[in-house]
């Protein structure tokens, strides 16, 4: 008969296992490649996307992207090209990105320093736009602790708060971990507040032209409240080219 003890020490010996491993390199691309295919017509949600004249090069993070996301980001007017998990950043820049998205992705963000250090490299630099695990290592990289939640946030119907519009936006989300907002240094503002149990949802910080979601704005087949946070990404770009 297996004991108890047994059992409780070969589940907590895994989940130690989880803790330290990095998920992203295996689901992530080994090689770079571009990304042309917009949402197809019959499934287009917002007609506002096309409004989108110019057009912005994003290199994307491919930490376990999810293909809505690119083809959101092509919709909206954006020239994407796909990199591995593990790209240098003097490379991503050497390809004159007007923007970098890093993507969504298994495990915690803690596993992934090189990651993080990616990341840190790349602020200040060009636009920023950080979805799910995405998210969680920008606010790594900005100096700013992610946690284990208890339960994590998984399914649809989780209402967020965007706190810039006061607006309640349903989301679809999936992650175990969550950016500690007291950790994170002044100037970075908490854009959007998970309202089943408050924890952060999105991040902004205008000084290095960094936006993020905790959340997937993609979602498919929804729900679209917040899918115009990729017009809010171009919008970025395009003051970013401005000024500069």
């Amino acid at each position: 008969m297996i004991s108890v003890e047994y059992v409780i020490e070969l589940c907590l010996s895994a989940w130690l296992i989880i803790l330290v491993l990095d998920l992203i390199s295996n689901v992530s691309c080994k090689s770079p490649y571009e990304w042309v295919e917009k949402t197809n017509p019959e499934w287009e949600f917002n007609t506002t996307s096309s409004h989108h004249k110019e057009s912005y090069r994003v290199i994307a993070y491919d930490f376990g992207i999810k293909q809505n996301i690119l083809r959101r980001l092509t919709s909206y007017g954006c020239k994407n090209t796909v990199v591995p998990s593990t790209w240098p950043a003097a490379e991503a820049l050497k390809m004159n990105p007007d923007g970098i998205l890093f993507s969504n992705g298994p495990g915690d963000p803690s596993a992934v320093p090189y990651a993080v250090e990616t990341v840190k490299e790349l602020l200040g630099k060009v636009p920023v736009y950080g979805i799910c695990m995405g998210h969680q290592l920008l606010g790594q990289a900005l100096g700013g602790k992610t946690y284990k939640m208890k339960f994590g946030h998984h399914g649809g119907n989780h209402p967020v708060c965007n706190n810039r519009t006061g607006h309640v936006e349903i989301s679809a989300q999936n992650h175990n971990y969550a950016v500690d907002p007291a950790s994170l240094p002044s100037g970075v503002e908490v854009t959007h507040v998970n309202l089943n149990d408050g924890s952060c949802a999105g991040l902004s910080f205008p000084a290095m032209n960094v936006m993020s979601l905790q959340y997937h704005p993609e979602a498919s087949p929804g729900s679209h409240d917040s899918d115009n946070a990729f017009g809010e990404f171009v919008e970025l770009m395009k003051r970013f080219k401005q000024s500069t």
